[in-house]
């Protein structure tokens, strides 16, 4: 099976299934709150189901818009029913999109978006972000598709939609597929698939089962996959959905293909050539005749193989499906170059190679149609607000005679708010200098664990007669309490000062922890670490709970990694470790969790306290590495501040907003 067949068989059958789950969403079932009271809305209830199941029936031969649904259009319209007009748009843009009409479909999605938004019912919009990703995804934007998908499944946990919650994740499963991420799929299939369970869903049973074996597949696990395939297989059985059982076949033969069986394969493909022949799905029918051609070829039944291949390229060219096209001239190349027939190989290879630039074009088209169809929306949000106005401008005697009254409560709300603001100035005035002092106490004190460890170091070291390590402790030591005794007054240092500061601070970790750790500094060549200015001791907390939570408890082969980077007028510190990660370590002790709360509240005082006063901006945040990447351990922390220097007259400038800092004192 060539590989882009493949993707685009899984790709289908995927956008279909999860078209399934969205449209399973939106059958007739819902609470009556969720629709407006009468006989009608009952009505609109009952033509979206008939539509459902008579294009069920009839798929590609239907009109996407059937009778049944433009009634139910109209009934909704006339009574103002955005909730269901919103579902209604959806659904249409549903079928535009599995008719790869992709800038009709983004258009009736759009629609669908902007009633969902007035109806204000979030697991409406949940399932409108959702089948906006699919489009996305079908045109190969995976960034965006990834960032509908995630948007869809933050509404559809806050609305409490199971459903299409379990629609989402595989959803976002189905975006780290198309990256190549196999693994991350497989975890997020397996969720949904957890849900759908809980749900006793057997649709989502059976396309999570399915989506699953496709990932092990690609892993070279055949027969795990195949377990998930025949499972999918009976949910298929068991639901009486053709067109899945259909992609379970084909999923199959692929399957044993890899294992070398092609008789076996040929066996499924066959079962799924002539379901797809009853279904009347011209696309899949191409697709079927081309797996069963590519795996006669591989047999070296050249016969067979080309009736099938140019069954499938003749169907492709009439429905045009250039990939499919392309994809059936390229294994007749291969096939008439295994026959020596040169000349017509070479005619095929050609052909191959027109299609492929075909489908790049189309692509780019489709992307083009895409983001039209977003600006046509646009423009007729932008004549609705330019109606709005017109309206207003209308109203605007009646306007007039109120007037009066509002400049009057306007006066009086100001007055009330000026008292507060210079209530609450007040009030940030003492809290600026409680937090200074706190600040001072900070950088004025080492944690008393710390030296009473270091002190306790050194005095094995001593009784263990190892008298060079007892030195350069007792050194380094001396060394760290001078620099923070000396910089405790400062609000500022120089970056030279407090990277030796860090180093001293960490050479006495690693003496007092057996070398069990290594580290790094690194410093971006434009920072100047003599004139660049930062706050003395900004790191060290973050640094010491790396080492005692992060690291310590995996005992050796520690790594921290501390970077200052330059990053347009500032100054971007990351303390980096490989430790077990902050969610691992919330089992410390109640004692040390206190320390390392205040700390970090002290720290995001003294950011903000220095924002005000620079009027740049400063960040602070810390991640767990698991939520980057499942696969990885430790703790980030980023810590953004202004970039500040020392200018000739020795005053502390900010070259982010480029003023004069005022600050109580400077360590040059």
């Amino acid at each position: 099976m060539g590989k882009l067949q493949c993707l685009c068989f899984l790709f289908f059958f995927l956008t279909i299934s999860c078209n399934k789950i969205g449209e399973q969403a939106e059958v007739p079932g819902k609470p009556e709150g969720d629709r407006l009271p009468g006989t009608d809305s009952l009505v609109v209830e009952q033509l979206i189901e008939k539509s459902f199941s008579h294009y069920g029936q009839g798929g590609v031969h239907v009109d996407i818009n059937d009778s049944y649904l433009a009634e139910a259009e109209d009934i909704a319209r006339k009574n103002d029913n955005i909730y269901q007009l919103a579902r209604i748009y959806n659904l249409l843009g549903q079928r535009y999109r599995n008719r790869a009409d992709y800038g009709e479909a983004m258009k009736f999605h759009q629609k669908a978006l902007e009633f969902a938004t007035v109806a204000n019912k979030q697991e409406l919009l949940a399932s409108v972000y959702n089948q906006i990703g699919v489009v996305y995804r079908r045109i190969d934007d995976n960034p965006m598709a990834l960032e509908m998908h995630v948007k869809a499944l933050a509404l559809a946990e806050e609305a409490g939609d199971s459903l299409t919650i379990s629609s989402a994740i595989n959803s976002i499963g189905n975006v780290n597929y198309n990256l190549g991420r196999y693994l991350s799929s497989i975890e997020y299939f397996k969720r949904s698939l957890a849900m759908s369970e809980a749900q006793k869903n057997k649709l989502g049973l059976a396309i999570n089962h399915n989506n699953m074996g496709e990932s092990l597949l690609k892993m070279g696990q055949v027969d795990s996959a195949l377990h998930h395939f025949f499972t999918s297989l009976d949910y298929n059985y068991q639901i009486n959905s053709k067109v899945g059982q259909s992609i379970c076949f084909n999923s199959l033969g692929g399957a044993y293909i890899a294992l070398d069986r092609p008789h076996k394969a040929l066996e499924y493909l066959q079962k799924a050539l002539h379901l797809n022949e009853e279904l009347g799905d011209l696309m899949q029918v191409a697709i079927s005749h081309s797996k069963i051609g590519e795996t006669y070829l591989g047999m070296g039944e050249l016969q067979e193989a080309e009736k099938h291949l140019r069954e499938s390229l003749e169907i492709a060219k009439g429905i045009g499906v250039l990939y499919q096209i392309e994809e059936g001239s390229r294994l007749l190349s291969e096939l008439y170059e295994e026959k020596a027939e040169f000349g017509k190989a070479l005619d095929f290879f050609k052909t191959a190679a027109v299609y492929r630039d075909s489908i790049i074009n189309t692509k780019n088209i489709n992307h083009l149609a895409t983001q039209e169809a977003i600006l046509e929306s646009e423009r007729q949000r932008e004549k609705i607000n330019q109606l709005n106005q017109e309206t207003i401008r209308q109203k605007s005697m009646l306007d007039r005679q109120r007037f009066y009254l509002i400049t009057a409560l306007i006066i009086v709300v100001t007055i009330s708010f000026g008292i507060f603001m210079i209530v609450r100035q007040m009030q940030l005035k003492s809290r600026y200098k409680n937090v200074r002092h706190q600040q001072r106490l900070l950088r004025s004190q080492m944690n008393p664990h710390f030296i009473f460890n270091a002190l306790s170091a050194i005095q094995v070291y001593i009784l263990e007669h190892d008298i060079e390590k007892s030195s350069r402790f007792l050194t380094d030591f001396a060394r760290l309490m001078r620099q923070v005794l000396r910089n405790s007054t400062h609000d500022y240092i120089s970056l030279k000062e407090e990277v030796q500061i860090l180093k001293y601070y960490l050479e006495l970790q690693r003496l007092r922890f057996s070398e069990s750790f290594d580290y790094g500094l690194h410093i971006d060549d434009s920072l100047k670490i003599e004139h660049v200015m930062v706050p003395p001791m900004l790191t060290q907390p973050f640094i010491e709970n790396a080492i005692e939570h992060g690291i310590k408890p995996i005992g050796s082969e520690g790594q921290i990694q501390i970077h200052f980077k330059n990053d347009k007028n500032r100054v971007v510190v990351e303390v980096e470790d490989n430790g077990i990660g902050i969610d691992a370590s919330k089992e410390a002790s109640e004692k040390e969790r206190s320390h390392e709360s205040m700390a970090i509240k002290i720290t995001r005082e003294r950011l903000d306290m220095l924002r005000r006063d620079s009027g740049g901006r400063t960040e602070l945040s810390i991640r767990d590495k698991k939520q980057i990447n499942p696969f990885d351990r430790g703790t980030i922390v980023r810590i953004v501040i202004p970039l500040v220097e020392i200018d000739q007259h020795g005053k502390t400038v900010s070259r982010q907003k480029n003023n004069v800092l005022k600050t109580e004192s400077v360590s040059v």
